[in-house]
């Protein structure tokens, strides 16, 4: 039970007038003191048990020092293998160990803590579509070396305003704490929606969307924005040029895959193609596993203050990436 100091007095002078019965002081403490919590009847004696034994109206917790050993080691070692994922606190309240011996005996040993990486979960049939889809880029490959230099990698991707970044990436190194602060503004949140490619180790774009993305909108970027931002490639990489989408609603809209097929003759490669790309699998696109989170990570270093700041942000990324 938690009290003051004051409370405690009170307790204690209430119990002895009413001549040490503590369920007579239990009804008169309620009635002199509603606006307190109330009191339990085994409360008092132990209240008095502690005053005479320590000199306080608390009880004195002593551990004691448990130092390392043979023994505390091999509790350690041995609970930590049956399982990895106990925490330090949970582990000195089972074994009875305090956190720093414990702390010390797992860096002895080299023991480190690692965090969860989370990826992208997949159903029983996605295993055979990746793999036909690895043999399949196998198998170009073999026929020309250089195939991968000729698809354009493509993906969308959200910067929000908010920054939402990897704060393990984020270090400051200093024999004082810096108090290091970054300011992150809750409400008035905004985002941003752009699109860009990899095509040859060369990053074509950025192109920013100004509205949500859907069929008509992605339809009018292959017609109009596409073909601009590929004036620079060489007409003959662009002739024999694989356009990769992936499985994003958009990219799957009729007028989209018509438009496609018109373009660049089946040489595409996505949902609904003759090469269609596993879906729920980022991992397989230069995009998602690396540029994405490169882009970010140098794009919310401080946080934009407007959208046209971190377009720019993004534009000057490129160039870093």
């Amino acid at each position: 039970m938690r009290f003051t100091n004051d409370e405690a007095v009170d307790l204690l002078a209430l119990y002895f007038e009413c001549l040490q019965n503590a369920a007579v002081a239990k009804r008169v403490y309620a009635a002199r003191y509603p606006n307190r919590s109330p009191c339990d009847v085994r409360f008092f004696p132990r209240l008095v048990a502690n005053l005479r034994a320590n000199g306080s109206f608390r009880p004195r917790f002593q551990r004691p020092r448990i130092r390392r050993n043979v023994d505390n080691i091999n509790s350690v070692l041995g609970y930590i293998e049956g399982n990895p994922h106990v925490s330090t606190r949970a582990l000195s309240l089972e074994l009875g160990i305090s956190r720093t011996t414990i702390q010390n005996i797992l860096k002895d040993n080299r023991m480190h803590l690692y965090h969860v990486n989370l990826h992208q979960a997949l159903e029983e049939a996605d295993f055979d579509r990746r793999l036909d889809y690895c043999h399949w880029i196998l198998g170009m490959i073999r026929e020309d070396r250089d195939f991968l230099f000729k698809i354009l990698w493509t993906d969308e991707a959200t910067f929000n305003s908010d920054g939402r970044v990897n704060l393990h990436n984020m270090h400051y190194w200093s024999a004082e704490n810096p108090h290091w602060l970054r300011e992150v503004q809750h409400q008035g949140r905004w985002s941003l929606n752009m699109w860009c490619g990899i095509l040859g180790g060369d990053i074509i774009g950025p192109y920013f969307f100004e509205q949500s993305l859907n069929g008509n909108v992605f339809f009018d970027f292959l017609v109009n924005q596409l073909p601009l931002l590929l004036e620079d490639v060489p007409l003959e990489v662009r002739q024999n040029l694989f356009l990769q989408l992936d499985g994003c609603p958009a990219h799957f809209a009729r007028t989209v895959r018509e438009h496609i097929n018109n373009i660049f003759q089946q040489r595409w490669i996505g949902r609904g193609s003759l090469f269609p790309r596993p879906p729920r699998s980022p991992d397989l696109t230069c995009l998602d596993f690396y540029l994405w989170g490169r882009l970010k990570d140098i794009v919310f270093q401080t946080q934009p203050t407007t959208r046209e700041d971190m377009k720019n942000r993004i534009r000057n990324a490129m160039h870093r990436a």
